[in-house]
């Protein structure tokens, strides 16, 4: 059954995103902060608000995917947030990766309007969103969560619920501090075999046939290869995250020394500028310090 859904953050995850709700036959109106990245969501026949109070009015699911917890604050407690017009009954979505305690506050804050909250972060990137593959790792009511799967099963193949409020984000965190740290590792591998003569095809090879093999690194080797790094997830989002799991990581009292190693190498890399890059660049910075590069031949 088509639902109204309010889609607040039309950027890398969000336009395919809601491009396949359209798709779907779901009643859209969109906002985006930049409003020309909602001209391909208007031809596709959604509505366009100014504000994301104009957004969210009316609707029975208002999905965010905005890129910290700032916005996410802007946009629901900020002046035309959704706050202003969220209806009883209603639920937000958040897809953000933000901070679990500010997630939990927005949580409290839609409850006293009488709506409710999911925290529903996403794994996949930008191919993921846009094939409906992503995977949600969502925290909230069990109840809540059971009502929006019909609209979650649009965007993603699979769906995992993790329990109360704010333990989506808590296992995007943990999930991410993995991928980014078997990413860096994988690229001083790359990097010292290079710099030894070993070729990047037979290192790869090498690796695939071993209990080193990850899909992650498959995935991401050819691009790599070719220096291609178009943004999938950019660079410093990844960054961003790194920085969310070791406040995390403070929080819960657990030590953290390999992130906060590989943390400060993205965010070298960041600081050199290559932010906006896919987060496979931050084998780049290691190229540079090594004085070699890791491509085809």
């Amino acid at each position: 059954m088509p639902n109204t859904i309010g889609f607040i953050g039309l950027g890398i995850m969000g336009q395919p995103m809601a491009l396949n709700l359209l798709k779907a036959g779901h009643r859209l109106t969109v906002y985006n902060r930049t409003a020309g990245k909602a001209e391909p969501l208007k031809a596709a026949s959604a509505q366009v608000a100014l504000t994301p109070a104009a957004a969210a009015k009316g609707a029975e699911f208002v999905i965010i995917i905005v890129t910290d917890s700032a916005a996410v604050e802007e946009v629901v407690l900020g002046k035309d947030g959704i706050l202003e017009t969220i209806a009883s009954g209603a639920t937000v979505i958040d897809s953000s990766t933000i901070s679990p305690v500010v997630s939990r506050k927005m949580a409290c804050h839609v409850a006293g309007k009488g709506a409710s909250w999911l925290d529903a972060a996403v794994t996949g990137s930008k191919h993921g969103a846009e094939k409906g593959e992503l995977t949600f790792m969502v925290g909230g009511d069990r109840q809540t969560f059971e009502r929006a799967l019909p609209v979650l099963r649009v965007l993603g193949k699979k769906h995992i619920y993790c329990g109360q409020n704010g333990l989506g984000l808590s296992a995007k965190l943990a999930q991410n501090t993995i991928q980014a740290t078997t990413l860096e590792i994988f690229c001083e591998g790359l990097v010292l075999a290079a710099k030894a003569g070993v070729a990047p095809e037979t290192m790869l090879e090498i690796l695939q046939s071993s209990l080193a093999r990850a899909a992650l690194t498959d995935f991401k080797a050819p691009f790599i290869f070719k220096g291609d790094f178009t943004p999938y997830f950019p660079l410093k989002l990844m960054h961003k995250d790194l920085e969310l799991a070791m406040e995390a990581g403070f929080a819960h009292g657990v030590p953290m020394p390999t992130l906060a190693a590989v943390k400060e190498v993205y965010g070298a890399s960041k600081a050199q500028g290559k932010g906006e890059l896919d987060y496979a660049a931050v084998v780049t910075f290691l190229e540079e310090l090594a004085g070699v590069k890791v491509r085809s031949r």
